[in-house]
């Protein structure tokens, strides 16, 4: 999928961050399977990453502070709700790279936040998704231990990237590569597999 919309306000930057982040979930919940294909970057995909259009590289600077505002609203708003990981998920957790599994918190929801205060995601096809150290699934996939070790990984990319690292990769990923090259992203299904 491609997402080619010009962004012309700031409503439409966060528009784009909700999508960016939306579709990891959107993606881990259609592909449950034990087999895994990883993509590896070529070098002019790397490059690219690294070296984005200065029209891309403004947008993705813009969106940050706002992003990173929205994204830890939504975690603070949820880290009191849900429940703990199990001993062995945080066993799993820890070996996934999160640096504090008990502070993640799963939550069953049947509507996702978005920027806009007065909108929610009700699409069925976004099933989980990962915000600071909170992960919202929806209610058909909170027993799915793939789809949580999934949205772990994407945690422990937080962790090791920082959020504003985190957001800026996964945005410059998505928006200069698409999904299904984006390198947080087959890490991500490289480790789903949940080896408890």
């Amino acid at each position: 999928m491609v997402f080619t919309e010009k962004l012309n306000s700031t409503f439409s930057t966060l528009k784009l961050l909700a999508f960016l982040l939306t579709l990891s979930p959107f993606i881990t919940a259609c592909s449950n399977s034990s087999k895994t294909t990883v993509i590896k970057l070529s070098p002019k995909d790397q490059y690219l990453v690294n070296n984005p259009s200065k029209e891309v590289q403004s947008k993705v600077n813009a969106l940050m502070p706002k992003a990173i505002k929205w994204y830890g609203d939504v975690a603070q708003s949820l880290s009191h709700k849900g429940r703990e990981l199990t001993q062995a998920e945080k066993k799993q957790a820890k070996q996934l790279g999160v640096k504090n599994p008990d502070s993640v918190r799963v939550v069953i929801l049947d509507k996702f936040p978005e920027p806009n205060k007065n909108e929610v995601n009700n699409s069925h096809a976004e099933g989980a998704r990962a915000m600071g150290n909170i992960i919202m699934l929806k209610p058909h996939l909170k027993d799915n231990s793939t789809v949580l070790c999934h949205e772990l990984v994407h945690i422990a990319q937080k962790d090791r990237l920082g959020l504003k690292g985190f957001l800026k990769q996964l945005a410059l990923e998505l928006k200069v590569l698409g999904y299904s090259k984006s390198s947080l992203e087959n890490e991500a299904y490289a480790l789903q597999q949940p080896i408890l």
